[in-house]
């Protein structure tokens, strides 16, 4: 920020503590207010808000910020509006920018990767796998990227990441550098937010130099598929710090994803809500039609949709609208097919992740969602090699928790159900919100042997909830009656009744 035409530099945690302060300057902001918009979805101890908003206190002066006792913080300096500003000192932001913000936010640039080593040949490879990041990533259907010659002109530059991504109008920035020790190849690559100077992900990757292309084609795509959700996580985040009322089409849409992951009643209407209003922006957007899609069918799983068969019908109809929309779209593809799996269309539910695949080969959601329909196939050798896909890329994707749940299913099926237990506490670990983890485990302890550990797990799973046949059918879509029948024995042995 600058203070008196002086920059100072602010953390990001502080600065995002700053943002939601000012949103509502002179008004009291609770701590969890605070947390829940700062940190989303964490546990943090509350001394880690005391130190940003000492670290503010410090640039802004002690009486900026007011404690509230027990209760939270309120800014107290007077706020200039653009109308009475006098001296300030204009942001340096290129007209366009300002006038396309959504766009900027949705863009990220890759810069070429840097050779460390001092043989100039080595300068193919390192180039190679910046331009295959770019191929890769301009099939997300979430991303805006930089052309390779716009990005490639700031090859070894001295400039700071904030004015690369203000002279590119590229909020996000893909850097890394290959260095070669003998028969090993070492590179590093991280996801840099340019407006907040915050590393949101990086990595390290050491690899045997044998076939050089194979070893572009491995490493590229497996930083394309870490960078999609880290940036959705991202832009989730600062969704969140928009005013409702200054909310346009992508904040909408952000702020319905970081709802609807969730998952609880309230949070998925909300989502539903706010995708009706960014709808109303864009009416044929294919990402929004596609997550009211998914409104519909967390309606099922959850077991509280007030017309099941209804809610199945309306998530294929937005399914179909996307995909018609958008053939080129991954995402949509993706979707119709979760959707047609909910009615009974394994065969076309499948084509349609294969579909999504061939699109974007690094989409590991539809990976893992592939490899989920055929546990539920029964072609649990097939299924493996698709989620240990997904696990691989995108091992902090929020589908983490369902891919090792199918894991557990594939070992249920196959009867190694000492095997099914321990994917099973481990997907229930991850999220232990998802009752269904809760159900899942309790049929893998009861096909164990373990019913009084499965009785208690059912328990969790219920919690007063009317988990009914039909409700287990659309979240377990088992295409064999036998391996179906297995399952809900289970689940009876354990004191369900259906």
């Amino acid at each position: 920020m600058l203070r008196h035409g002086q920059t100072v530099m602010v953390g990001a945690r502080a600065f995002d503590v700053l943002c939601v302060l000012l949103d509502h300057a002179g008004e009291l902001v609770t701590k969890k207010k605070l947390f829940d918009v700062v940190w989303p979805g964490l546990v943090v101890e509350e001394n880690n808000l005391q130190v940003h908003v000492s670290s503010l206190r410090r640039i802004l002066g002690a009486d900026a910020i007011a404690t509230v006792p027990s209760r939270g913080y309120r800014f107290t300096l007077r706020l200039v509006t653009s109308q009475t500003q006098t001296n300030a000192v204009a942001p340096v932001l290129p007209k366009t920018l300002a006038a396309d913000v959504q766009a900027y936010r949705r863009t990220i640039a890759v810069l070429p990767f840097v050779n460390l080593n001092a043989d100039p040949d080595q300068e193919y490879f390192s180039d190679g796998l910046a331009e295959d990041i770019i191929s890769y990533l301009t099939k997300s259907p979430w991303l805006l990227v930089v052309s390779r010659n716009s990005s490639f002109a700031y090859r070894n530059t001295t400039e700071s990441n904030q004015a690369v991504g203000v002279a590119l109008r590229a909020r996000y920035l893909v850097l890394g550098s290959v260095r070669r020790a003998g028969a090993m190849l070492r590179m590093t690559a991280e996801l840099v937010d340019t407006t907040t100077g915050e590393t949101l992900w990086s990595d390290r990757f050491d690899r045997p130099l044998n076939d050089m292309f194979a070893l572009q084609a491995e490493i590229s795509a497996h930083i394309v598929s870490a960078i999609e959700p880290v940036y959705l996580h991202s832009e989730e985040r600062v969704s969140a710090l928009v005013a409702p009322k200054d909310m346009e089409h992508w904040d909408l849409l952000m702020r319905a994803r970081w709802h609807f992951w969730r998952t609880t009643p309230d949070h998925v209407l909300q989502a539903q809500s706010l995708l009706t209003r960014a709808l109303e922006i864009k009416p044929g957007d294919s990402a929004c039609l596609s997550l009211m899609a998914f409104v519909h069918m967390a309606k099922l799983w959850g077991a509280w949709a007030e017309d099941p068969r209804a809610a199945v019908a309306e998530a294929n109809r937005l399914a179909l609208v996307a995909v018609r929309n958008d053939e080129r779209d991954a995402f949509a593809h993706f979707t119709l097919g979760t959707a047609l799996s909910c009615a009974g269309q394994m065969a076309a539910a499948i084509a349609e992740l294969e579909c999504s695949l061939s699109l974007y080969p690094q989409a590991a959601a539809a990976a893992g969602e592939l490899g989920r329909l055929l546990v539920f196939s029964g072609r649990t050798e097939e299924a493996e090699e698709f989620i240990l896909q997904a696990i691989d890329a995108s091992p902090h994707d929020p589908h983490l928790s369902l891919w090792i749940r199918s894991r557990a299913i594939a070992c249920f099926i196959e009867g190694r159900y000492g095997d099914a237990v321990r994917y099973a506490r481990e997907a229930t670990a991850k999220r232990p919100d998802w009752y269904f983890n809760h159900l899942l485990l309790a049929a893998c302890l009861s096909a164990a042997g373990d019913l009084a550990a499965a009785q208690t797990s059912l328990k969790q799973a219920m919690g007063g909830r009317g988990y009914n046949l039909q409700a287990v059918q659309f979240g377990h879509p088992f295409v064999h009656a036998d391996q179906r029948d297995k399952f809900l024995n289970a689940l009876v042995a354990a004191g369900w009744e259906a």
